[in-house]
């Protein structure tokens, strides 16, 4: 509803100029419950983001706290063209001299008749043995049939033969490949009848499966592809070509990565040293000195230096380089850290992913992590149920805060407005009398 303003018009005074500054006055009240609001959710955004580097920090242990996690190898070998290597955390230093005898092959059958046309449905019934797989034609074409074999070829029981199409040129032919070199299998047609002019399918045998066969240290290992898993512990092998002269060898050598290793402390430490400077970035703000914030401080300080069992060699973390510095973050001393790889990488491992059901120093922080991240009971969870019931204390009370200075400052300006009517309505009473006695001073 709008009214007329008379501004100051009948009195002079800047009538629009006392309302702001009166409602300035009034809104104190309201500016308070509004600076309070900004609190609230900035001390919220804060634990958030605490949260979140706790739960990084969380997934850094959870990647070395299984044996072998935090062990990292690499395989050299002196040539690569005979095979390529590498190593698993479940590798151990070695050195290795493998031949090369042979590469795996699968067996292959070719279709004898090459056809026309790949899309035309000239197979008209039939059954299609391989092995013990049943395939049934039913009015397929050489693709549809193509497509039959491989489906047959998934699942719990595949069929161990995958089906392409080649064209020779002439037309095209159904080519099926074992996918095991170890296997060798059969194919056959029952009943088979195609269209007229069209040749019924048959089958030879253009290549035979032969065994992928190395020589590893004097010791004869075979595969039924061209990837040995299990020939050296934890280093996966993959032959390319076989050596040409039989007794000839390419050495392999199998040591620590001190890298890869460094790489994985390191991320620990980064994720740690993420949390501690967040936390003395809060020190200026009004919730920095919130109790649950220096007991994350304390508590990772004191993980690092707690001992666990299993490691002859390691008790702590703090024995790998890792030194604190006065804000509480950590830097690495490269030294300390290269001798320990060096010397004793399995007992690091032990020292992270603990031994014989003892728990390592990623468990201890896993265990306080996951408490301190949990969903309904961690600290960014319970700040936030509390913060949610004060802003919504606070958000009331700013609507009823609004609608006060809504209906104050309406009436304020009812107010000046009916001064000035009264001033002006004075001043033409005044004007009038004034025009009467200069009349009667005529006279």
């Amino acid at each position: 509803m709008s009214s007329v303003n008379f501004g100051g018009l009948a009195t002079g005074m800047d009538t629009e100029s006392i309302i702001t500054q009166l409602m300035k006055l009034e809104r104190k009240p309201l500016e308070r419950l509004e600076s309070d609001q900004t609190f609230w959710k900035s001390r919220q955004s804060a634990f958030n983001t605490l949260d979140t580097r706790l739960k990084t920090l969380l997934e850094k242990f959870q990647a070395v706290d299984t044996k072998g996690e935090v062990n990292a190898y690499k395989a050299t070998a002196a040539s690569s063209d005979y095979y390529t290597a590498t190593a698993k955390g479940t590798a151990g230093a070695g050195s290795y001299n493998i031949e090369v005898q042979s590469l795996a092959r699968q067996q292959k059958d070719v279709s004898d008749a090459s056809y026309a046309s790949s899309s035309e449905k000239n197979f008209v019934s039939g059954t299609l043995m391989i092995g013990d797989t049943e395939i049934a034609i039913d009015n397929d074409s050489l693709s549809s049939l193509r497509d039959k074999i491989n489906a047959a070829n998934t699942g719990d029981n595949p069929s161990g033969v995958a089906a392409s199409i080649i064209n020779d040129g002439n037309g095209f032919r159904l080519v099926l490949t074992g996918t095991d070199a170890s296997k060798p299998f059969n194919v056959s047609m029952t009943d088979g009848v195609t269209a007229e002019g069209y040749e019924p399918l048959a089958f030879s045998t253009t290549q035979t499966q032969s065994l992928a066969t190395i020589v590893v240290d004097g010791i004869t290992i075979t595969s039924g592809s061209n990837t040995f898993e299990n020939a050296i512990p934890g280093v996966t092998l993959t032959v390319t070509k076989p050596h040409a002269t039989a007794g000839d060898s390419t050495s392999l050598t199998v040591e620590a990565d001190r890298d890869a290793v460094k790489t994985k402390i390191k991320d620990l430490v980064t994720a740690y040293n993420s949390i501690m400077s967040f936390i003395s970035e809060q020190k200026t703000s009004d919730w920095g000195r919130d109790s649950s914030l220096t007991g994350v401080r304390r508590n990772l300080q004191s993980l690092l230096t707690t001992p666990v069992a299993g490691s002859d060699n390691f008790a702590t973390l703090s024995q790998l380089g890792l030194k604190t510095q006065r804000d509480g973050t950590l830097v690495i001393d490269d030294a300390v850290l290269n001798k320990a790889i060096d010397q004793d990488l399995a007992g690091i491992d032990r020292l992270l992913a603990g031994s014989d059901g003892t728990d390592g120093a990623a468990a201890n922080f896993i265990n306080f992590l996951k408490q301190a991240t949990d969903r309904g009971t961690g600290l960014a969870a319970t700040r936030q149920a509390g913060t949610d019931r004060t802003l919504k204390s606070i958000g009331d009370n700013i609507l009823q805060q609004e609608a006060r200075l809504e209906k104050r400052e309406t009436m304020l300006r009812a107010q000046f407005t009916a001064m000035e009517k009264m001033v002006s309505s004075l001043n033409s009473q005044g004007n009038y009398l004034l025009q009467q006695l200069s009349l009667f001073s005529l006279k």
